[in-house]
């Protein structure tokens, strides 16, 4: 984890480190699914307890996009691609890591060539009511017309 406290600059008094404490640090989890699917997950505000697949942050929405792609082509009556976008305290992420309930897990060597090298996280039923109860929020965020 990363250092909290102070920094010294060259030649003067020490400037305040910038990075939040573990406890105030939020983890962005995105899911890709379905419109109608996103939408009643975002309304109930938390997941059913199954197993859920997930990707971390802004810099994987391609992959969340990829899923929410391949939901809406298995069920192309249920409103289009979609995202779910909720956070969750960095604390609780580790403790339902170190608990074994949220595991990062790579892509299979058949799957898509941009997913080689890529994990994604796989939240398993236990962690469901954890991750119901920490969450900060659910949003659904549909995919426009470029999917």
């Amino acid at each position: 984890m990363a250092y909290i406290g102070q920094i010294p600059p060259l030649g003067g008094a020490p400037l305040p480190f910038s990075r939040k404490p573990p406890e105030d640090r939020r983890v962005l989890l995105l899911h890709g699914t379905t419109l109608a699917r996103a939408q009643a997950i975002a309304r109930q505000q938390g997941l059913a307890p199954q197993r859920s697949f997930f990707v971390l942050g802004m810099s994987n929405r391609d992959i969340a996009r990829l899923f929410a792609i391949r939901a809406s082509q298995r069920s192309p009556r249920a409103g289009g691609p979609a995202l779910v976008l909720t956070a969750l305290p960095e604390t609780a992420f580790e403790r339902m890591r170190r608990l074994g309930l949220f595991r990062a897990i790579p892509f299979d060597p058949e799957d898509r060539p941009e997913l080689r090298g890529r994990r994604q996280w796989v939240l398993e039923p236990g962690g469901v009511e954890i991750l119901n109860r920490e969450a900060d929020f659910w949003r659904a965020v549909p995919m426009g017309p470029r999917s």
